[in-house]
């Protein structure tokens, strides 16, 4: 985990300050349109695994906050890890979204439609290579934890159930740059489960429209989750007609 609390303080009457606590799966897209001196902490990509560590993590660092601040979660709901975040004297925004896949592909909309079209797609990004967070090196860090055989049950576990991997990249040096892991990672999968491989340029609006909620006076939406001071983060704020709730779980462990 990496941070730069060490923000503006708000003077008496003022707006209050912005702080930014987010995925570092999301540094590569979030970290150069953040403005000059909003103060931001990076929290480990690993948590993902463990929604109930990271509520406990996103809880402390929220109560170690000097101030009144507007806090920009970059996160979704992620397996349920931000349902019981308790706001304290902040005003908490959170995307609407289950987890960070519809962040990067740019709206809960988008994601229900790639969801509906291919279910059981397991999707990488550049901010998830650089993490090392793909089941290429889960495997090998299996082999390593325990024996071949095991790491082969557990990856079995894990991983049969998907039929595609796509990379979401948002520019040809985005695509380039992890060409050759993403494609380790695709053959790893392919000889297993016979996965197939589809590259896709995302968009960066949702984490634009998380922005601009600290312009302004932060207002509930069917983008965006708000819980004002006093109040705690819901499973139900996240839901839609129709939609049922999620079930706690990792990353790898979806499959949608």
């Amino acid at each position: 985990m990496r941070s730069d609390l060490e923000g503006p303080s708000a003077g008496e009457g003022a707006r209050k300050p912005l702080v930014v606590l987010a995925c570092g799966v999301l540094e590569h897209l979030l970290g150069k349109r953040l403005p000059a001196g909003v103060p931001v902490a990076w929290m480990d990509v690993e948590l993902h695994n463990s929604p109930k560590k990271l509520l406990v993590t996103l809880q402390e660092w929220l109560d170690a906050l000097p101030e009144p601040s507007v806090v920009l979660l970059g996160y979704g709901l992620c397996g349920n890890g931000l349902a019981g975040l308790k706001a304290g004297r902040h005003t908490l925004v959170v995307p609407r979204t289950h987890d960070c896949v519809a962040i990067f592909l740019g709206s809960h909309q988008r994601y229900l439609q790639r969801f509906m079209a291919s279910p059981n797609t397991y999707y990488l990004t550049k901010g998830w290579i650089d993490a090392k967070d793909e089941p290429l090196t889960d495997y090998r860090n299996l082999i390593r934890e325990y024996d071949q055989e095991t790491a082969d049950y557990v990856i079995e576990m894990k991983y049969r159930h998907y039929r595609k991997l796509c990379f979401v990249g948002y520019s040809e040096e985005d695509v380039e740059s992890c060409r050759s892991r993403v494609q380790e990672v695709v053959a790893f999968l392919g000889e297993r489960f016979g996965v197939e491989y589809e590259e896709i340029v995302g968009t960066p609006e949702l984490i634009e429209g998380l922005l601009a909620m600290g312009d302004r006076e932060p207002a509930a939406s069917d983008a965006f989750v708000v819980v004002p001071p006093g109040g705690e983060i819901a499973m139900e704020d996240f839901l839609r007609g129709g939609e049922s709730a999620p079930q706690p779980m990792g990353r790898a462990e979806r499959s949608g």
